[in-house]
């Protein structure tokens, strides 16, 4: 069953077999998420797929400059985002749904910003970071003065093994900070597996957000 929701300005594909389901909830392209449900074993979690975000705002949890010459810069809007999340799409997504629990996942920025929230909300007992962009300035140094709240019962990070082979300085950091976000994480008591995967950041997308969800179920 799929059903669309106007969440202005965003935009909500509920992608659901069972209402009693996990629910994850992801920032992606509406397509890449049927894509991903339609790639998972039964019994299948609901998906809840946010498009419309700005993910150098969005996504960016404060302001950084940007890594690319033609983008820009990130403004550090997630806290405003984080709130919409919580206030309107949630209770939006799930107002026919009865889940016992929900995760947050996400892909580059997305998975940035799926870690971060863990340390600003219990709302989400699960998360995964699928080549997440923990090389954002300050993100590690963050995340060890901010442990997540409510003790989250698991966190998935993975990475592609070329991903460090980035041109960028701060990128090529990519794999030195989600190893030790790794460490920060379980020296907080949080349960939390890494995964390396071969290939570069835009390798085997699909795949990587279909492993990371499997390992949160």
């Amino acid at each position: 069953m799929e059903r669309t929701i106007a969440a202005e300005p965003y935009r909500l594909t509920v992608l659901r077999d069972d209402p009693a389901a996990p629910i994850l909830y992801t920032v992606s392209e509406a397509g890449d998420a049927r894509a991903l449900f339609a790639s998972l074993p039964t019994p299948r979690p609901t998906l809840v797929c946010i498009e419309g975000a700005d993910w150098d705002r969005d996504l960016s949890p404060w302001p950084a400059e940007k890594v690319f010459r033609g983008g820009d810069d990130f403004s550090g809007g997630a806290e405003d985002f984080l709130h919409t999340l919580l206030t309107k799409i949630v209770p939006a997504a799930e107002a026919d749904l009865s889940s016992a629990w929900r995760g947050l996942f996400g892909y580059s920025l997305a998975g940035l910003f799926s870690l971060w929230a863990t340390t600003k909300t219990d709302a989400f007992t699960k998360c995964a970071s699928v080549s997440g962009s923990l090389w954002f300035d300050g993100f590690t140094a963050y995340l060890s003065a901010h442990p997540p709240l409510g003790q989250p019962k698991k966190v998935y990070l993975s990475l592609g093994d070329r991903e460090e082979k980035a041109k960028n300085p701060r990128m090529q950091q990519v794999r030195i900070a989600t190893e030790q976000a790794k460490a920060i994480l379980q020296s907080q008591g949080v349960p939390c597996a890494f995964e390396l995967n071969p290939g570069g950041h835009f390798q085997d997308v699909l795949e990587r957000q279909r492993r990371a969800v499997l390992s949160l179920l």
